[in-house]
C-alpha cells in the first residue's frame, strides 16, 4: 500500500515537474499571449481602437479554463471597463487580466488603460486609432516546485532544493505598450493592432532578463453583421455576423474563421482556429443570450490536433453589461443592432 501511494506520488510530481518545463519552454521560446476563443467578449484585448466605441459604459467579464483533463493546465480571468468621451472625440477603458498556468505554477498579472481617438471619415465610415499602456507581472510559486535534489527516493517527500538560490527574481514586473486602428460602417468593421511595441525582456533570473523576449504580437481582424431579411418587420430579429482573425507572435501564427447567427437575442456560431498552413487546432462552438444592456456566452473548444483525446477541451464563459442606453447611430462597430427589439442595445 506504501509503495503503491508512493508510486502514484511520484508519478503525480514527475507529470507536474514535465508540465511545468512543457510550460516555461513554451513561454520562454515563443512568448505566446493568452487566446481567447469568444475574441470579441473583451473587444480592447484584441484591439485597443475598441475602448469606447460602443457608444455607452461597457463592463466585459470573461473566464477561460482550458485543457479540462489536466488540473487546472491554464485557467484565466478577465475584466474590462469603457467609456466613450465626447469631449475628448474618443474613448478610455481600461482591463485586468489574471492567467494561471500549470495549477498555479506560474500566473501573469496584467493591468492596460487605452485612448482612443475617433474620426469621421465620411456619412458611412469612421476611424478609431488608439494607444495602450501596461504593467505586466509574471509570478513563480516555488514552492510548487518539484526538483531531483530535493525528492526522497523512498518517501516522496521533498525539501528545499539548490536549484531555487538561481531563482532570484520569482516576481518579475515590466512595462509594455501597443496601438491599433479601426475603420467600420454600419454593417462592415475591420482593424489591425500590434502588441508589445518594445518587445520588454522578461526573466526570473535578476540579471538576465534579456533570455526571454516578449516578442511582438499582430492583429488583423475583420467581421460584417448582415441581415438575413433585408425588408419587413423581420429584418429586426435575425441576422449573420462572418467574422475571421488572424495572428501572428514570434514563430507562432493563429487563423480564426466562422460565423454566428442571431435570432431574437438567441445566438449560435461556430469557428474553426488553425494555424497560417493547414494545421487545425480547434473547432469553436458558441451558444448565447442577448438582451437591450446585457449579453451571456458559453463556448466550447473540441480539439482536433494530437491534443484531442487528452486535453479534454476547453470552456469559455463570457458576460457583457451596458450601463446605459445606447443613441440611435448607425455607425456602432459590430455591436450594432439594426432596431431595438434585437441585440444588446
Amino acid at each position: 500500500m506504501i509503495v503503491n501511494n508512493y508510486r502514484k506520488q511520484v508519478s503525480l510530481q514527475i507529470r507536474n515537474i514535465l508540465f511545468f518545463l512543457f510550460v516555461m519552454c513554451s513561454g520562454i521560446t515563443f512568448s505566446q499571449d493568452v487566446s481567447f476563443s469568444q475574441f470579441y467578449a473583451n473587444p480592447m484585448y484584441l484591439n485597443p481602437a475598441f475602448s469606447g466605441s460602443i457608444g455607452v459604459p461597457r463592463i466585459a467579464l470573461q473566464y477561460r479554463n482550458q485543457w479540462h483533463s489536466f488540473d487546472n493546465a491554464f485557467t484565466t480571468y478577465s475584466a474590462a471597463f469603457d467609456i466613450p468621451v465626447k469631449k475628448m472625440q474618443g474613448g478610455i477603458g481600461g482591463y485586468v487580466i489574471s492567467d494561471s498556468q500549470a495549477d498555479g505554477i506560474l500566473n501573469t498579472l496584467q493591468f492596460n488603460v487605452a485612448y482612443s481617438v475617433f474620426v469621421r471619415l465620411s456619412e458611412e465610415y469612421r476611424l478609431h486609432g488608439a494607444l495602450q499602456a501596461g504593467i505586466f507581472q509574471n509570478s513563480l510559486n516555488k514552492s510548487r516546485l518539484i526538483f531531483a535534489d530535493n525528492l526522497d527516493p523512498n518517501y516522496g517527500n521533498h525539501g528545499t532544493s539548490r536549484e531555487l538560490a538561481s531563482l532570484t527574481d520569482p516576481n518579475f514586473t515590466y512595462a509594455d505598450f501597443s496601438a491599433g486602428i479601426m475603420m467600420y460602417s454600419k454593417k462592415l468593421f475591420y482593424g489591425l493592432a500590434v502588441h508589445h511595441l518594445t518587445e520588454p525582456n522578461q526573466s526570473f533570473y535578476q540579471g538576465n532578463e534579456n533570455v526571454a523576449k516578449l516578442e511582438r504580437k499582430y492583429t488583423g481582424h475583420f467581421g460584417a453583421r448582415l441581415p438575413v431579411y433585408l425588408y419587413g418587420h423581420n429584418r429586426k430579429k435575425f441576422d449573420i455576423s462572418p467574422q475571421i482573425i488572424a495572428q501572428m507572435q514570434g514563430k507562432n501564427s493563429q487563423l480564426n474563421y466562422g460565423l454566428f447567427a442571431t435570432k431574437r437575442g438567441l445566438t449560435v456560431g461556430s469557428w474553426f482556429r488553425q494555424n497560417f498552413g493547414v494545421r487545425y487546432n480547434a473547432i469553436i462552438f458558441l451558444v448565447g443570450f442577448m438582451k437591450r444592456s446585457w449579453q451571456i456566452n458559453y463556448s466550447y473548444d473540441f480539439t482536433v490536433s494530437g491534443l484531442r483525446g487528452q486535453s479534454g477541451g476547453t470552456s469559455e464563459i463570457s458576460l457583457t453589461f451596458l450601463l446605459n442606453k445606447n443613441e440611435k447611430r448607425k455607425d456602432l462597430p459590430f455591436f450594432n443592432a439594426y432596431e431595438e427589439e434585437f441585440g444588446v442595445q
